[in-house]
């Protein structure tokens, strides 16, 4: 009978450990703090975050050239008339989201955005005319943790926030900021 050709038990023992080793180590790659599912969820909050970043700096300087040239061209114009002030929201709000819903931005009235917009809250103060009018935009995604009681929160920002406010012949800008899971 030694001529019978086959695996021997212990080559199969060794390639089931090998392949055990193989599947661990791979699972291990994937999963975990630098694993490669981790890593790509890090690369996707960083590209949206990216995105809306530049989304409100793109706002902020829209109707930034928009009051330098209106009040440099039109006589007696005024950032801060109530008209004005108005417009000027719904330029910042058009940055963001769509047309039509930025045309429904008043003082009583704040934006959340719908769609591929969806997270964005816009939020117009009004202002005794003569005074800063100013525009808060909000971002939360659902791909940002907000739950910072979760056994291990993960490393992304709950929320950015930037504020633009618009004097009689300026506008002035705070930018974003994050408040980031700890």
């Amino acid at each position: 009978m030694r001529n019978q050709k086959g695996i021997t038990l212990i080559a199969l023992v060794v390639t089931i450990v090998v392949l055990l080793i193989l599947a661990g180590t791979s699972i291990a790659m994937l999963g975990g703090d630098n694993g490669i599912i981790t890593n790509a969820q890090d690369a996707a909050a960083a590209n949206t975050e990216g995105e809306v970043i530049d989304k409100m700096n793109v706002a902020y300087n829209t109707v930034k050239a928009n009051i330098i040239t209106k009040s440099s061209t039109i006589m007696n114009w005024d950032a801060t008339k109530t008209e004005n002030e108005l417009a000027l929201a719904k330029t910042i709000a058009g940055e963001i989201l769509t047309a039509t819903e930025a045309e429904k931005l008043t003082a009583e009235n704040p934006l959340q955005g719908t769609g591929k917009n969806s997270g964005y809250t816009i939020t117009y103060t009004k202002t005794a005319e003569g005074v800063k009018g100013t525009v808060k935009i909000e971002y939360t995604d659902a791909t940002f943790n907000l739950d910072k009681k979760a056994e291990k929160p993960n490393r992304h920002y709950p929320k950015i926030t930037c504020t633009i406010e618009f004097s009689s012949d300026d506008a002035t800008y705070t930018p974003p900021t994050r408040n980031v899971n700890q």
